[in-house]
């Protein structure tokens, strides 16, 4: 059950059953005392991917020699029950460079018509750019400074990201965010990705969303030009 859910149910049972304390009935109900805020949604969770290493650099500029038109990306971690910040969350960013290839793994590559492996590979250990982690600060804030992602057959453009709250290890969200397509298309006009052109792959094709289109517009980050680059801004509510 989560914790909304379960919050609300104990506030209209609790307190009402619990008889009298030092001689007085208690009438309060208990989500007048305990309601979450109802204006912080909870961020969409989307499975973290196969491409995930164990060993990100603490860092905010995560580019090191990758080419791609420069993103700074503000993520602000938020509790998505009392919609506050947190601090000291731990956030990890790691997402395809130009070409569509993650470093760090072996990338097995998607045969574009049949959305299949194609037995092909790319072996990029060894390798560690576009990976890196945060810790939020007392606002709940994580920056960093990357390029715009390739794409790579059977999914739309995105970053992936894995929240883990301090002394919760146990427990992480995970999910992936998406880019706005009418500014997707005239990067990929050019260089580096003007080579590989647009990307082939559309909502109904991603072997994630898969078709899920309210999910993809509340996981797209808002970008605006900043200089040579964007700058996008995106707020993380978290469950934990």
């Amino acid at each position: 059950m989560h914790r909304r859910q379960f919050i609300s149910t104990i506030g209209g049972v609790m307190l009402a059953g619990a008889g009298s304390l030092g001689g007085r009935v208690l009438t309060a109900n208990a989500t007048e005392l305990a309601m979450p805020s109802s204006e912080c949604r909870p961020t969409p969770r989307q499975g973290e991917g196969p491409y995930l290493t164990p060993d990100s650099q603490l860092r905010s500029d995560i580019r090191e020699d990758r080419p791609g038109v420069p993103v700074h990306l503000t993520l602000n971690i938020k509790d998505d029950f009392w919609c506050t910040p947190i601090e000291g969350a731990a956030v990890d960013l790691w997402h395809s460079d130009a070409l569509g290839q993650y470093s760090g793994i072996v990338n097995e590559l998607i045969d574009p018509d049949s959305l299949r492996l194609s037995g092909k590979t790319n072996d990029m250990t060894g390798t560690s750019f576009l990976r890196g982690h945060q810790v939020s600060d007392a606002n709940g804030k994580v920056e960093f400074t990357t390029i715009y992602p390739g794409w790579y057959a059977g999914r739309l453009s995105h970053f992936h990201v894995k929240t883990i709250i301090a002394g919760m290890a146990w427990t992480s969200h995970n999910t992936q965010l998406y880019l706005p397509s009418e500014i997707e298309s005239a990067i990929y006009a050019t260089a580096p990705y003007a080579d590989r052109g647009k990307n082939p792959i559309g909502i109904d094709r991603d072997l994630v969303a898969r078709g899920d289109a309210q999910s993809i517009s509340q996981l797209t980050v808002p970008l605006v030009k900043d200089g040579e680059g964007f700058r996008g801004e995106f707020e993380l509510a978290v469950t934990f």
